[in-house]
């Protein structure tokens, strides 16, 4: 089952195809387009595989480069059934330029490529090539836009609030009374019952996010996200000792030996590992480590594959409900009153509209075994 064909695609897409609702904002950036890095591979007796990365608007070039000029080169010839031990290989090589960040994204889409390429050698879903625990998993409804009016934010809860949906997220990153206040008034438009959680992107420090917290402890909130930078992880001792809130990071690190220092330390109480960053490989050597600490995971954005990997292990606590890139999917997850299940379609089942993403494409190159 040797990999005979590697083709790397990079696709630049707007804001106004994947999301014409209007601008989406964080605490440290405004998104205007998105960079799509994609790994399509196939076997010598016709199995495909789909994997991909994205940016939200720098360094694409940078990934596909890695993609084309290194780690293609190094999946021709092999068997995707040796996935984890590529994924360590490729770590390996690449560890001079950095195992995180550009290298380890780049290593993340061919990873999710090779096992995809294996479920579908199977005929089985990734979920159940991976060894299901569940077959469905409660979703939170992530309506993280900073750009929102506070009447605005509202207006989207309340309509997952409709939709079955019981528990939301929402993005904090203004003046502190303003975000207090917007807290407020979310929380008393979906009511007591339901699972509020908010995420800060990395806006603050210690002593800041400190004192928002002391504000907001009273709206009984399920977790605060990334209040601080990724590096601080004794910032995130301190802050998780000082709060009941519990804290969750995992989005900004991409190697599972950058989960360690939270864990060991217990910085954090959610862990939430990203497939985008990690690889499936990465992500699930991440579960482990969590359940090895008694702690839940709660994946980062991507639902239509982290809901395979969160239905294969038994520490999975919720996944994210997230449409931002439904509008250029070939099949989306479907989500029925808050619970979501995995397609039955053999792999990840994840594609993107060949037609709609076409126009934007930058480049495409093809690697083949010789």
């Amino acid at each position: 089952m040797r990999i005979a064909r590697c083709t790397a695609g990079h696709y630049c897409v707007p804001r106004e195809v994947w999301w014409p609702e209007g601008p989406i904002g964080a605490s440290l950036y405004e998104i205007s387009h998105v960079e799509l890095v994609t790994l399509e591979l196939e076997t010598e007796d016709g199995v495909a595989g789909f994997g991909f990365t994205y940016t939200v608007g720098r360094g694409g070039s940078a990934v596909r480069a890695l993609l084309e000029d290194e780690i293609a080169a190094e999946l021709v010839g092999r068997d995707p059934r040796d996935a984890e031990a590529i994924w360590d290989e490729l770590h390996a090589k690449l560890h001079f330029v950095g195992s995180s960040g550009v290298a380890a994204v780049a290593i993340a889409a061919a990873d999710i490529a090779l096992w995809d390429a294996l479920a579908r050698a199977e005929g089985l879903p990734l979920h159940r090539h991976l060894g299901s625990h569940r077959v469905e998993l409660p979703a939170y409804a992530s309506a993280v836009n900073l750009a929102l009016s506070t009447a605005e934010l509202v207006e989207q809860m309340t309509g997952y609030l409709e939709r079955g949906f019981s528990s939301f997220k929402m993005k904090l990153g203004r003046a502190a009374r303003e975000d207090v206040e917007r807290v407020r008034v979310v929380r008393e438009a979906v009511g007591p019952e339901c699972g509020l959680m908010v995420d800060a992107n990395m806006a603050w420090d210690v002593a800041e996010a400190g004192r928002r917290l002391h504000a907001l402890e009273p709206f009984d909130l399920a977790w605060l996200e990334e209040p601080l930078p990724p590096w601080d992880v004794d910032g995130y001792v301190r802050l998780q000792r000082a709060t009941t809130v519990p804290l969750a990071a995992g989005e900004t690190l991409f190697a599972p030996y950058e989960f360690g220092p939270y864990l060991r330390a217990g910085a954090i109480r959610i862990p939430q590992p990203d497939v985008i960053r990690l690889g499936v490989t990465g992500w699930r050597r991440v579960a482990a480590a969590a359940l090895a600490h008694g702690l839940p995971v709660a994946p980062h954005f991507i639902p239509e594959i982290h809901i395979h990997l969160a239905c294969a292990i038994p520490n999975a606590l919720t996944l994210e409900y997230l449409p931002i890139f439904e509008r250029i999917l070939e099949e989306p997850l479907e989500v029925e009153a808050g619970i979501a299940r995995p397609p039955e379609r053999p792999g990840h089942g994840m594609r993107f509209a060949e037609d709609v993403l076409l126009p934007h494409r930058v480049s495409v190159k093809e690697v083949l075994l010789r």
